[in-house]
């Protein structure tokens, strides 16, 4: 006993001359190990002392220390001091004890993780934090550029004044059954059962009204030939372009408003559709008080893996740098995103916004204007 604790104090003295006698006599630390087992003083050894080149030459030894009493719990982590054996503890806790060990990152590692029932939050400032998740280019536009764009709630893009020049075309023929009643009953209330003169209107179609009608001259645009109307493009772009005016100014309202629509609705899914990668869901609040007493509600969101994320983390930087040296959630993940380890979000952002979704805008939007 008194010749094993001789030992102790050579396992401890922290130089490497001290610790070669210790192999001399043992060979391999697992073996001086074995007989601090034998003598159930495992409370004496701290690990943080065992060299890094020990545990490169026995890869498994802290399952040897896990096995044998030499490692309490995760909290040991705190007793440790050389970079390498900390990361090599966790990566040893994470595959014995998953959840003690990430609730003591969340806890006492990051300061961006907080720990619900369902999972792992990351905590925010301003949801755009998470732009750096995103791929950036120096040229054009990025989804970095869009992520930070759409997350903060900006303008995102230059808005499009000119969407169309064929309102007909753009807009009233891609109208569905029940707006295209509604463009009808409109119709009707303008300029339905009064007379229209064909000196100011002469399409084919006003002259069969005419005759159908028998007058001379004349027509009107009634219940049993409004969708006619509504069918007959030259006819309609007459009445646009007279009595119809004030129509014809709506549609364009219609499509520029469908357009831009589309095209923010498509990109802000592009962005939250990506977040899915890392993250689960959409974004919930937390409200913290200020020491002024106002309320300030601060965005967080549930991590998809965070356990696979801190492991990659933990395995890539095993000799250098561990989690305290990023601090926080979000900075470890920049740091595999920059290593090449992990992939940022990336996707290619539209030049103009798909046309059925253009249309399925235009078909919403018609009733708040007709």
């Amino acid at each position: 006993m008194r010749k094993l604790d001789r030992f102790l104090e050579l396992f401890h003295d922290g130089r490497e001359s001290e610790y070669e006698r210790i192999l001399q006599v043992f060979n391999t630390t697992r073996n001086f190990l074995k007989i601090v087992v034998k003598y159930n003083q495992q409370e004496d050894v701290d690990i943080g002392y065992i060299p890094t080149d020990e545990w490169e030459r026995d890869p498994e030894l802290m399952d040897f220390l896990g096995d044998n009493g030499f490692i309490s719990g995760v909290s040991d982590y705190n007793n440790l001091e050389d970079d390498e054996v900390k990361n090599r503890f966790l990566i040893w806790s994470l595959n014995n004890d998953e959840t003690s060990t990430l609730n003591f990152i969340a806890k006492y590692i990051f300061n961006d993780v907080d720990i619900e029932k369902d999972g792992y939050y990351v905590g925010l400032r301003d949801r755009d934090d998470l732009s750096d998740f995103f791929e950036s280019y120096g040229r054009d536009a990025s989804p970095r550029d869009l992520a930070k764009a759409v997350l903060a709630e900006d303008d995102f893009f230059d808005r499009w004044w000119d969407t169309t020049d064929n309102v007909y075309r753009d807009v009233i023929d891609e109208l569905d059954s029940t707006n295209e009643a509604r463009l009808a009953k409109y119709i009707l209330n303008e300029i339905g059962n009064r007379d229209l003169s064909l000196d100011d209107y002469n399409d084919d179609l006003f002259h069969e009204f005419s005759e159908e009608q028998g007058t001379e001259n004349t027509f009107q645009i009634t219940n049993s030939n409004v969708m006619n109307l509504i069918g007959d493009e030259s006819a309609m772009d007459e009445l646009l372009n007279g009595d119809l005016d004030d129509l014809k100014s709506e549609l364009y309202s219609i499509h520029s408003n469908a357009y831009n629509g589309a095209y923010e609705s498509e990109c802000y899914n592009l962005v939250m559709d990506g977040l899915q990668e890392y993250f689960v869901g959409k974004f919930d609040w937390e409200e913290v008080k200020q020491i002024s007493g106002k309320v300030r509600y601060y965005p967080k969101i549930k991590i998809r893996d965070f356990y696979s994320n801190v492991l990659s983390y933990l395995e890539e930087n095993i000799r250098y740098n561990t989690l305290e040296y990023q601090g926080s959630y979000t900075e470890m993940m920049n740091s595999l995103f920059y290593d090449g380890v992990l992939d940022e979000i990336s996707f290619r952002i539209p030049d103009y916004p798909d046309y059925q979704l253009v249309d399925k805008y235009i078909n919403e939007y018609f009733g708040d204007y007709i």
